[in-house]
């Protein structure tokens, strides 16, 4: 989705508005990037905290004599578990790494999840869940193509943070064996594993899958009627004057323009004062999406090499 999308122009959006261009490549590099990361996590949680744990009563294994740790040892091997440095029963901080790492991650599911649904809203349309089955079809309204994928993980993104709250309430324990923390995990635990689980699930096939519209999001940038390119004018004119006063000159155009509802480009080329450092070339130039992506594509690069050398790593080596 990130290679086939890397030049695909969208608008982007701060404050839940249009601000400049990018590219939905860079869009999806992004999310990838943050999956990558929870997989490091993932790997890291399962090495420091998939161990054995047995101590006997008080951690101490003094039914078994002098025999505790051999037995320790063998149980750990059979088991195909680490050993610890000694019993954990009454330190949860494992459990709760599992946890806050798994919540992590449906953070960024849910936040992935986010972003599709707001592109597929009607004003914007510039993005589709995939269709089979009937899968998001309204039961009254035909017209209608609802993500319902994104509502399965924004409801599992909503869920799993008190979750993880109740595992990092769980572990202060009484002394070598608590009253009751522990056992709120024994729910709790399993259910943020399900709802992770489920989310990664839905929207793995989800995102692989998506309806791309490009013509749609080259239209949503002609929406402003070419406010989304006053920083690229603006920085432009810092080059010829000081910042503020190219600044303040193009902030008075984008309120004429506004005012008037014109083109930001044909209020500009009739400015006095920009006309003087600003050619009608340079306009088109600066008035073009594909030549305000600063490095975006690199940084797309930077993700695909990084997540291609990470999957190279773990790749089991030849005997």
């Amino acid at each position: 989705m990130t290679l086939k999308n890397r030049t695909t122009l969208v608008a982007a959006r701060t404050w839940m508005q249009q601000a400049l261009p990018t590219t939905f490549g860079f869009k999806v590099a992004g999310w990838l990037d943050a999956i990558d990361r929870h997989r490091a996590r993932l790997a890291e949680t399962q090495e420091r905290c998939l161990v054995l744990q047995f101590g006997g009563a008080v951690g101490t294994m003094a039914a078994l004599g002098t025999r505790g740790l051999d037995v320790a040892t063998n149980l750990a091997k059979e088991l195909q578990l680490p050993l610890p440095e000694l019993p954990w029963h009454s330190h949860r901080d494992r459990m709760a790494e599992i946890a806050t790492t798994l919540g992590l991650c449906c953070g960024t599911l849910g936040k992935i999840a986010r972003d599709i649904s707001l592109h597929t809203q009607t004003e914007v349309g510039e993005v589709f869940e995939p269709v089979s089955n009937g899968r998001g079809i309204s039961s009254t309204m035909p017209h209608k193509h609802n993500p319902v994928t994104c509502a399965v993980v924004l409801s599992a993104a909503a869920r799993v943070p008190p979750l993880v709250g109740t595992m990092l309430g769980a572990m202060v324990q009484e002394q070598e064996r608590g009253l009751g923390s522990w056992h709120t995990e024994w729910e709790t635990l399993p259910e943020i594993v399900r709802l992770t689980a489920g989310a990664l699930h839905h929207l793995t096939t989800t995102v692989s899958e998506l309806d791309v519209d490009p013509e749609r999001m080259r239209q949503n940038l002609d929406l402003t009627q070419g406010l989304i390119f006053a920083e690229a004018v603006a920085m432009a004119l810092a080059e010829k004057m000081p910042r503020h006063e190219a600044h303040e000159l193009v902030q008075k155009a984008c309120k004429r323009a506004q005012s008037a509802r014109r083109d930001l480009r044909s209020v500009l080329a009739q400015d006095a004062i920009i006309k003087t450092s600003l050619s009608d070339a340079e306009l088109d130039r600066l008035f073009t999406p594909g030549n305000y992506l600063g490095v975006a594509d690199q940084f797309i690069d930077r993700v695909l090499a990084s997540c291609t050398a990470h999957r190279d790593q773990k790749k089991p080596r030849k005997k």
